[in-house]
């Protein structure tokens, strides 16, 4: 049953009224999400869950660092991270953390995760009763309020240990409510028409390393689809925007295993492994593997690009999906190891592909 209450326009409203809403949408809708009723609300999901704190809600000390360093003694949890419209989740352990002060990442087999603390600036352990029981999570939210990172205690977790966690990193201060606050962003971004292409291009002849990517798009100040348009065919080409389908049939059949990235502003979460069990369903594409799932949006997909960058290896190729906005969805490898060189069979089944211009590979509603 769909619901239709909402608040009126450029109106705040303060965290009661938040919590008052919310239950008369649960009213109509015991199945909705917070993040859509939130959406429906007029708010963003991070305010939302705090207006909710002392009714199943506890907001946590920010010390991020500490806090994940201490998520191993829970045992298996489920992380899970999203954009618009891309969901992954990963069932596994907070094992073989690197953090520093500004991030780092975490490299369990199944929990692979790259964290950037500069958006993470709210925390909350939250309750919520379900159909089989309550289901605990740890909650992360960027200063506008947008989800960053979720961890969900399983049924195979100690839930001694949860509590004791929560406990131990329950904040002092249990007002109510949060202020949203705009995320700044690193550069400001110029058009592609504004760019020396070819010094572009030399510039991603010279990567070493894949992570060096981001700092050529900082360099020249580009979304990261522009950069993919200056570069040329050879190191960036467009295919057709329902490529993933494709890629992900046959990589299911062939046993390959691929890797998944799926960003959140301050994660990204990485599944490594095959797929297996691939569902279309009302409008997304899913994987539904027992350790991973993964939830793409497919009238999202605007675009669609066959990446290449080189590093020490040889280079690695990529299958990348951008929303009509610019929006980097996700984006998927070969699995590799160590210093290995990618797979030959990943790289076969991109260069399958067929090539198009850019107006035929964007999405036709």
């Amino acid at each position: 049953m769909s619901s239709t209450l909402s608040i009126p326009a450029n109106s705040v409203p303060n965290a009661a009224e938040l919590r008052a809403q919310y239950a008369a949408l649960q009213q109509q809708n015991v199945h909705l999400r917070a993040r859509n009723a939130a959406a429906q609300l007029g708010v963003s999901e991070g305010e939302l869950v705090a207006a909710r704190v002392g009714e199943g809600v506890i907001r946590l000390r920010n010390d991020f660092k500490e806090l994940l360093e201490s998520m191993i003694s829970v045992g298996q949890v489920m992380t899970i991270t999203r954009n618009e419209y891309a969901v992954n989740e990963k069932r596994g352990y907070y094992g073989n953390l690197q953090l520093k002060d500004h991030g780092g990442g975490a490299f369990d087999s199944n929990i692979n995760l790259r964290i950037f603390f500069r958006h993470w600036h709210h925390v909350f352990a939250v309750s919520e009763g379900g159909a089989h029981g309550a289901r605990d999570s740890v909650q992360i939210f960027d200063a506008d309020g947008t989800s960053v990172h979720k961890i969900y205690r399983t049924e195979d977790g100690d839930e001694a240990a949860w509590r004791a966690l929560v406990e131990r990193f329950t904040a002092v201060d249990q007002t109510p409510g949060m202020t949203p606050q705009p995320v700044s962003e690193p550069y400001q971004p110029q058009s592609p028409q504004q760019v020396n292409a070819a010094e572009l291009r030399k510039d991603w002849l010279a990567i070493t390393d894949l992570h060096q990517f981001w700092q050529l798009q900082v360099k020249y100040r580009l979304r990261r689809v522009d950069a993919l348009g200056l570069a040329g065919e050879d190191l960036a080409r467009p295919v057709a925007a329902d490529a993933f389908r494709t890629v992900m049939h046959k990589v299911a059949e062939s046993g390959l295993s691929i890797m998944v990235f799926t960003r959140s502003p301050g994660v990204a979460q990485i599944h490594t492994g095959p797929v297996h069990k691939l569902v279309e369903r009302d409008g997304w594409f899913n994987v539904l593997d027992p350790t991973f799932n993964w939830h793409l949006r497919m009238d999202a997909v605007h675009e669609a690009w066959v990446v290449y960058r080189p590093d020490v290896t040889g280079g690695q190729y990529s299958l990348e999906l951008y929303h009509q906005d610019g929006t980097l969805i996700s984006h998927l490898f070969g699995a590799v190891h160590l210093q290995a060189p990618e797979l030959r069979g990943w790289r076969q089944l991109l260069a399958d592909l067929p090539t198009l211009d850019r107006e035929r590979a964007r999405h036709v509603a």
